[in-house]
């Protein structure tokens, strides 16, 4: 909690994008860094703690950026490398299978 609080909204939701991608990828979810998430931008933001409104803009930057589009409930990952960048991820406390 206190690493994720510590970054930026913009790279809160990079974060919370790669875990989602992260937790489908092992049950056949995602395809070419496509997948569905059926959460709204309101949702997004409480994950984050930040209102609609900062989620619809920083969804935004993230598309003029080149690093992903979320339409319709579908996320595409667009730059891989400048979304790692962004969530600094590290899965390990996922404990996900390495098989997966």
């Amino acid at each position: 909690m206190v690493n994720v609080g510590q970054r930026s909204a913009y790279n809160r939701l990079a974060h919370l994008i790669v875990e989602l991608r992260e937790r489908l990828r092992p049950i056949g979810r995602v395809i070419d860094n496509t997948f569905e998430v059926p959460l709204t931008q309101e949702q997004f933001g409480e994950a984050m703690g930040v209102t609609s409104v900062h989620t619809n803009r920083i969804l935004r930057e993230l598309r003029v950026d080149g690093v992903l589009e979320l339409q319709r409930g579908t996320v595409k990952i667009l730059n891989e490398y400048k979304l790692q960048e962004l969530a600094q991820f590290d899965g390990r406390y996922l404990h996900l299978s390495p098989s997966s």
